[in-house]
């Protein structure tokens, strides 16, 4: 069984042709009645404003394969372009800052982070120094202990020496 029940879809219809005429009244008869209650409306001129020029059709398969064939000369100044276009720009500054957080997320990976490993770390450090500079350092600290020391003893000194007691000095800080 056919579904399109055998007709021709892009038939006329059996009474087309005598109702034409009064369809087109119809029309005409609208366009009249538009003219006289909008005339600026029907004012504004009638045209295509979609022309094609002249041989257009004619030199276009050439003009296509021209552009096909002939390959693009990116200059510096169009890659630089590109770079600040965000179609181009966000993806690789995605990349970019993914690649970045996997760097930092893997080195922090690799470091121990226990008590055992620091003391390790010092002793190692330690180890590779020699004995003399460790021996010198600790001078040098004591020296500087005993010279603030005496710098004091100097203080108490020229306190004395001028007669200021510790209420006089206490008040007036």
């Amino acid at each position: 069984m056919n579904p399109y029940n055998n007709t021709n879809p892009f038939g006329t219809g059996p009474d087309y042709f005598e109702s034409f005429q009064a369809k087109l009244g119809g029309r005409i008869e609208a366009y009249e009645e538009l003219k006289t209650e909008a005339p600026l409306l029907s004012s504004i001129p009638k045209y295509n404003p979609f022309e094609v020029p002249a041989h257009y059709f004619d030199e276009l398969p050439t003009l296509i394969q021209e552009k096909c064939a002939a390959p693009e000369k990116v200059s510096a100044f169009e890659w630089l372009k590109m770079l600040f276009r965000p179609n181009f720009a966000v993806p690789v500054l995605t990349v970019i800052l993914i690649a970045f957080a996997g760097i930092r997320y893997l080195d922090h990976g690799t470091e121990v982070s226990s008590p055992m490993a620091e003391e390790i770390s010092v002793e190692e450090q330690l180890q590779s120094i020699d004995e003399t500079t460790i021996i010198e350092a600790l001078a040098s600290a004591s020296v500087n202990e005993s010279e603030a020391d005496n710098e004091n003893e100097n203080i108490k000194e020229y306190l004395l020496d001028n007669h200021i007691e510790d209420i006089n000095l206490n008040s007036e800080l």
